[in-house]
């Protein structure tokens, strides 16, 4: 296994590690809102920015090697992840909520 290779499986994996921390919607506030209806408006938000995401890494032409396949699956898994999270916090906001 070469160096980016294995470099690509360590991001991906601290990546996936850091996705298992993120918040589940407890550090929105909103003026006079509850934390349940903060957790409700953030599930919703979640449901869009996953929705808009389904299709990121299903395009393309099939990877050559194993190894480029799980590249192109880890650096896809970052791209979606980066993508959801903009659009969580843009959701988020627009509704009223602040972090």
């Amino acid at each position: 296994m070469n160096k980016f290779n294995l470099a690509t499986i360590l991001a991906g994996c601290i990546s996936m590690i850091a996705g298992c921390s993120t918040p589940d919607g407890n550090n929105w506030v909103k003026d006079g809102m509850p934390r349940s209806e903060a957790q409700q408006a953030y599930a919703e938000c979640k449901y869009e920015a996953e929705s808009s995401t389904a299709t990121i890494g299903t395009g393309g032409r099939p990877p050559r090697t194993w190894g480029d396949a799980i590249g192109e699956g880890i650096g896809d898994g970052i791209a979606k992840g980066m993508e959801q999270s903009d659009l969580i916090k843009d959701c988020m906001r627009a509704r009223g909520f602040t972090q």
